[in-house]
Order: structure tokens, then C-alpha cells, then sequence
């Protein structure tokens, strides 16, 4: 087999494994969610497992592409420097979904105080948003077809006003004393992980684009 298409075959698996752990991680925020505002200590228990499995399974991923990139000369090493810059944005993504399910377990386990109709009136509308918004970046990358990608920085930028808003929400509610100290800091621990996997997304988003047009990122030409 050619060197090009064993290199392509080794591309196609790591896309393979990022879109899957695109989909997993959706999957497991959302449930989180649902969890903490039904206090289900048993489901979160195993939601902070799958979490920590996701993050540990990208540094794998990483550690794999090293055999190929030292045989890889000229675009092909620098592509394929990129696609391992497209993994530690995933590692992120996947780190700021192990600070969410680990506080809402241990929150839970602590039989401290749940969250309130409000709070979970408004982490329903963010959790729809990030789940609409992950599925339209899974299927670019699937398909490979950027087109709708201003539509995705609209959405995104809507979910961040929304997570301001929650955040406004949230800061009233403690200065009327209207909720408690424990479950606040959970709640704003979620809004801001939650904003950082919708930023590392966005970033992988990119760096897939630009892979796939064989764009050289800046930092890889200094």
C-alpha cells in the first residue's frame, strides 16, 4: 500500500474517533444535566467514570499518531501536526466535561442542596442549544463540508448570550439570598465549563476546515 494512503487510512481513523467522542460527549453533558436536576447520585457516579474515560481515551489518541508523524516529511508532517493540535483542542473539550460531571456528582454525594426550578429551567435551554449546535459540527465533520460553519458561529455566539443571561440570572438570585451558596457555585461551574467545550469545539471545528483545505496554521509556519 502507498505511504499517501496509509497515512489518509491513519487520518480517517483518528476523524473516526474524534466524531465519536463528539457525539459521546454530547451524550454525557446532556445527561449530566438531566441528573443533577433530578439528583440522581447513582447516574452521575457513573457520568463522572465515562467522563474521565473520554479524557483519558484522547491522550491515547495523541500518543498514537506519534509513530506515523515521525515517518512524515514536508505538508505531511505539518498536516499531521495540525490533526494533533485538533486532538488537544478534543482534550480540552473533554477536560471541561470532567469539571462538570465531577462538582454535580460530588455536590449530589454531599447531599447538599439540588438545583432550583429557575436554575434548572435555564440549564434546559443552554443543554438543548449545545446539543443542536454539537450535532451540525459532528455532521461538518463527517461530511467534511464546511458550508454551514457561519451558521454554527451564530448559534454559538446565541449560547453565549444565553449563558451571560443565566449568569445575570444566577448573580440576582444571590444577592436576594434566594438560593444557596453551594448550589450557586455548582451552577456557575457548569455555565462556565459548559462555554469551554463550546469554545473548543469551535476550535476543532477549525482546525478541521483548515485540515481538510490543506491550510498550514500560522503557528506551524513560525
Amino acid at each position: 500500500m502507498p505511504e499517501s494512503a496509509t497515512e489518509n487510512s491513519q487520518v480517517d481513523n483518528v476523524l473516526d474517533e474524534v466524531c465519536q467522542m463528539m457525539k459521546v460527549s454530547t451524550q454525557i453533558y446532556d445527561r449530566t444535566l438531566v441528573a443533577v436536576s433530578k439528583e440522581d447520585r447513582k447516574a452521575l457516579k457513573e457520568l463522572v467514570r465515562q467522563a474521565g474515560e473520554m479524557y483519558d481515551q484522547c491522550h491515547k489518541i495523541k500518543y498514537s499518531l506519534m509513530p506515523a508523524l515521525r515517518k512524515m516529511k514536508g505538508s505531511g508532517l505539518e498536516l499531521s501536526l495540525y490533526y494533533v493540535q485538533v486532538v488537544d483542542y478534543l482534550s480540552e473539550m473533554t477536560k471541561a466535561l470532567v469539571h462538570i460531571t465531577r462538582p454535580c456528582y460530588e455536590h449530589i454525594d454531599n447531599n447538599h442542596r439540588g438545583m432550583s426550578e429557575e436554575q434548572v429551567e435555564d440549564l434546559t435551554i443552554i443543554n438543548n442549544s449545545v446539543s443542536e449546535l454539537y450535532q451540525r459540527i459532528n455532521n461538518m465533520l463527517q461530511s467534511g463540508d464546511f458550508a454551514e460553519i457561519d451558521l454554527v458561529l451564530a448559534m454559538r455566539d446565541e449560547l453565549f448570550d444565553h449563558i451571560a443571561q443565566a449568569i445575570k440570572n444566577q448573580l440576582r438570585r444571590i444577592q436576594s439570598k434566594s438560593t444557596s451558596t453551594k448550589a450557586s457555585m455548582l451552577y456557575l461551574t457548569i455555565l462556565n465549563e459548559t462555554k469551554t467545550m463550546v469554545l473548543q469545539s469551535r476550535n476543532l471545528l477549525k482546525s478541521q476546515k483548515h485540515f481538510i483545505e490543506g491550510q498550514i496554521p500560522d503557528e506551524l509556519q513560525k
